[in-house]
């Protein structure tokens, strides 16, 4: 008995390593996603499965292992589209401020032109106290010694842009 160059046996091995790689593949995204061998010996096995139909029944049973392979493939996208998995697969989050989100800390705006002490080195980033308030700063010059006298030039969301009192710009 022969279909398209193959006997049943070459044919099932054939669609049962097809069948396998698409079972490992699904098995990776559904429910060990992140751990990537399933998926990889998954593909692997799909392409021994045609391979193995090439070498064992020819050109015309190989087209046909991977035809089936295509089809295979069309279905296990649909799949994924219909039970939204792309959805575990890509982070879709916008990183929002109404969500949490945001690196710069509201109410900085205040220390503009304000004086206050520099309470590390700044080298050209430290801390100074304005006030009761202490803040990360990052001087405009240079280098500025600890102690030192200082003035808020600019405040841009998180960074706060100080010089040394009494320096010339």
């Amino acid at each position: 008995m022969s279909f398209l160059g193959g006997g049943v046996l070459e044919w099932v091995y054939a669609l049962a390593l097809l069948v396998l790689g698409f079972v490992l593949v699904l098995l990776e995204i559904f429910v060990i996603p992140g751990l990537n061998i399933f998926g990889i010996v998954g593909f692997l096995s799909a392409v021994a499965g045609v391979g193995y139909a090439y070498a064992n029944m020819g050109g015309m049973a190989a087209a046909a292992v991977a035809g089936l392979g295509l089809v295979g493939t069309a279905v296990m996208v649909r799949l994924m589209l219909k039970v939204r998995a792309w959805d575990r697969l890509v982070l879709s989050n916008d990183m929002t401020r109404e969500a949490g989100y945001d690196s710069a800390k509201p109410g900085r705006e205040d220390l503009l032109g304000q004086t206050g002490k520099a309470l590390s080195t700044l080298r050209p980033a430290g801390r100074a106290q304005f006030g009761e308030q202490v803040v990360d700063v990052v001087s405009e010059g240079g280098y500025i010694e600890r102690g030192a006298q200082i003035e808020v030039l600019k405040v841009a969301g998180n960074k706060v842009v100080v010089h040394l009192v009494g320096a010339t710009d």
